[in-house]
């Protein structure tokens, strides 16, 4: 049984072989013909358009970093920010910036003032980032910004509101339902 079974691959070829050759001889022959009478023609036309948008891609993977580290910088800050707002030192104006209300005495007043002025530099880098990226004036971005801020002030908080002609005034924002 065991011979038969180390035997078997070697008999399985060996049956296997002659109907190979058995059935390839039956299969018809025949030649298929695959020219054309006439040659295929290929008509065709194309227009190339080569369009820069915004300059380089270096200078759009720096601006894009830049973009990255400033967003970072306001979320390393954020917690400073909404500090100063609960201390009423600091308002959301018009122009979707901060604006120093209440100076501190000593050197506290001059890291608040560091800070706001830093805040508004990444604010600004901001909105003139996504003016240029939505091709839209800076203008309407500020106003974007600015009734976002009001929109997420607390109560309590500085904002500047719209006033008559054009004027702005600061007010305390009232809770809602009041």
């Amino acid at each position: 049984m065991i011979a038969l079974a180390k035997q078997t691959p070697k008999v399985a070829f060996a049956l296997a072989l002659p109907i190979t050759l058995v059935l390839n001889s039956c299969m018809p022959t025949f030649d298929v013909d695959v020219s054309t009478p006439e040659p295929i023609k290929v008509d065709l036309s194309m227009d190339v358009h080569v369009y820069q948008h915004g300059g380089s891609d270096k200078e759009k993977s720096e601006q894009q970093a830049s973009y990255r580290a400033t967003m970072d910088s306001r979320r390393n800050r954020m917690a400073e920010i909404q500090e100063l707002k609960n201390n009423r030192f600091v308002g959301e104006n018009h122009l979707g910036k901060l604006t120093l209300r209440n100076r501190p005495a000593g050197e506290y007043g001059d890291y608040v003032e560091l800070t706001v002025e830093e805040e508004n530099r990444d604010r600004e880098f901001l909105m003139r980032y996504e003016a240029d990226e939505k091709g839209i004036a800076l203008t309407e971005v500020q106003e974007e910004q600015w009734r976002h801020w009001q929109r997420k002030s607390f109560p309590g908080e500085w904002v500047e509101v719209g006033a008559d002609e054009g004027d702005y005034d600061w007010q305390q924002k009232q809770a809602v339902g009041q």
